[in-house]
């Protein structure tokens, strides 16, 4: 019996961490599938100059950390455009046309994201990242956790600067950082 009880014992102290990680796993999925949804919704909620493009491009620069959970707003559209998803590892290529660009860049610092945050050609770019200070760096919308819930900052000086609009029902639901509504 008390081989049996090791056994067990030990059968479990090998799984704990494999049921750790799959929970680990489920709750990044979400987190994301959240985050997805929030970048498509945006395009509701922001609007962008009016251009003669055939597609509405969201650009995802680093790691990509959606991976095939991101990949149905390809079967989506905005304003009568089929939305096109583009990932690059470094900085969009010059002729790249970016209406959205989510920067996975977690824990840069301050100057090397205002350099990739300067070399986007475009100035009517929606950039969005992760962490409290993103927005803070000069992003204009930056993903933050709180009370295990995801929450937006939004960079109001960055969009006044920008060729693009924000929704006062956005506005509402954010946390606004770089001037007053």
């Amino acid at each position: 019996m008390q081989f049996k009880r090791r056994v067990v014992l030990c059968l479990a102290f090998l799984l704990f961490p494999a049921l750790l990680s799959a929970n680990d796993a489920n709750s990044t999925s979400v987190e994301y599938k959240i985050k997805a949804g929030y970048l498509y919704n945006f395009t509701k909620f922001i609007t962008w100059p009016e251009e003669n493009v055939q597609t509405f491009n969201l650009c995802i620069l680093g790691n990509d950390p959606f991976g095939d959970l991101i990949n149905p707003i390809e079967k989506r559209s905005v304003q009568g455009r089929p939305i096109k998803l583009f990932r690059f590892n470094h900085s969009p290529k010059r002729d790249q046309r970016c209406h959205i660009l989510y920067i996975n860049a977690p824990g840069s610092n301050t100057a090397a994201l205002k350099n990739d945050l300067a070399l986007l050609d475009s100035a009517d770019t929606l950039t969005v990242g992760e962490g409290g200070e993103f927005a803070k760096q000069g992003g204009m919308v930056g993903f933050v956790s709180r009370e295990d819930k995801i929450k937006i900052q939004i960079n109001l000086k960055a969009f006044k600067q920008s060729g693009l609009t924000v929704s006062a029902k956005l506005l509402e639901v954010a946390e606004i950082i770089g001037g007053t509504p």
